[in-house]
């Protein structure tokens, strides 16, 4: 993959480019040195050779005197939860005490009738080798990413984003990311805790990975369902995980005001709200 460091106002992978934005370009924090050499170190993990893009001579020089120090190791835990930030609209730096994985109504059910997220190989019952040919994978995903469950930053928006356009088939446009948004519903887990889960991975781009599936009775914090759904889960949610479900009013709020309302719940729980 080309790592190609610049000037921007997000990090992106697409298309087997990874922009990664730097906070205050050309100037490098440690913290994200570490992110680079351990998204270099995950790709060499799965034999893929990473080239590094960068118009300032100085800061390819200064990255490359770090990657070459002694390697690191899987699962490549981050020392600092900034080295699996993510930035918000306003390029922030975004880090939470909690992660989630956010599916469609449909998606949900099913994770809750067998109590676990399986990653997209699991659920779907398809070679990996199929899935990265798929049509859906737009951003030209590397076919390891298929084996693993991804999760983001609470309080960041992607994932419900990324479920209303899984329940569209298609990009949702700025209409439907407001007075037409549908949630779905978001499973969030403390991050302290998910990264010494069974399978546990980071790869430099993603906040965390599980490899496989996600047990939601060892590991879910709670769950935010849409009220308007609550008929269709009743039956189904397994009795162990009844405490950690919250039922929430849906009042029109487009995808950013969903996300902070959702955000509230989870701080609530935690008696941070």
């Amino acid at each position: 993959m080309i790592l190609k460091i610049y000037n921007g106002e997000y990090s992106l992978q697409w298309d087997g480019i990874y922009y990664l934005a730097l906070i205050d370009y050309p100037n490098i924090q440690e913290w994200e040195l570490e992110k680079i050499a351990k998204f270099i170190a995950y790709e060499k993990l799965h034999k893929r050779q990473t080239s590094i893009e960068c118009a300032d001579s100085c800061l390819k020089k200064e990255i490359l005197d770090y990657i070459y120090q002694p390697p690191f190791l899987p699962p490549f835990t981050p020392t600092d939860k900034r080295v699996a930030s993510t930035y918000d609209l306003h390029k922030s730096l975004v880090t939470s005490d909690y992660c989630s994985h956010t599916t469609t109504i449909g998606a949900a059910i099913s994770i809750f009738k067998i109590g676990q997220i399986l990653s997209a190989v699991k659920a779907f019952g398809r070679d990996a080798e199929e899935l990265v040919l798929d049509s859906r994978n737009a951003a030209s995903d590397p076919i390891d990413y298929f084996d693993y469950v991804m999760l983001g930053w609470s309080n960041t928006s992607s994932g419900y984003r990324l479920a209303m356009e899984r329940l569209l088939g298609r990009a949702p446009s700025e209409e439907e990311l407001q007075e037409k948004f549908i949630p779905g519903v978001s499973f969030h887990f403390l991050y302290e805790e998910l990264i010494q889960a069974p399978g546990y991975m980071f790869d430099g781009y993603h906040v965390a990975k599980i490899k496989d599936m996600l047990n939601l009775f060892s590991e879910l914090y709670i769950c935010i369902i849409p009220t308007h759904n609550k008929s269709q889960f009743e039956n189904i949610i397994p009795s162990r995980l009844l405490d950690r479900v919250y039922y929430l009013d849906h009042d029109g709020e487009g995808l950013e005001e969903w996300t902070k309302k959702v955000y509230r719940i989870v701080l609530k729980q935690s008696g941070k709200g």
